[in-house]
């Protein structure tokens, strides 16, 4: 489940197409996520993401961000949450090693669809 506080319209849809897409993609055998997501002005980086427990997470995003980039890093976050879930070392290194990839089976999910 994914709430979304902030943003515009289109970063709204976009973070909920993003959302379904890498949740299919990294965990589809377990239950999704909890995610309070915030767009908003951040000062000194582009987002984070803090796990609560029990399958709940809170992420912030700079709202400025162009759409590619912000696909890349809503991915990238999603794939910190995809460690937390997993229970493995949250690793930025692994995280920027697969942001990309996962950012561009998600454009190519949108270009087969239409």
């Amino acid at each position: 489940m994914l709430y979304v506080q902030g943003g515009n319209k289109h970063q709204k849809k976009l973070s909920q197409q993003l959302f379904n897409f890498c949740c299919g993609d990294l965990f589809p055998n377990i239950t999704k996520p909890i995610i309070d997501l915030n767009i908003h002005p951040i000062e000194d980086a582009m987002a984070w993401t803090d796990y609560e427990g029990d399958g709940k997470f809170f992420i912030e995003i700079e709202s400025s961000l162009a759409e590619r980039q912000f696909i890349i890093t809503f991915c990238h976050e999603m794939i910190h949450v995809c460690q937390f879930l997993a229970g493995v070392e949250v690793s930025e290194v692994a995280a920027y090693q697969h942001e990309q990839d996962l950012a561009d089976r998600f454009a190519q999910s949108l270009t087969a669809k239409a």
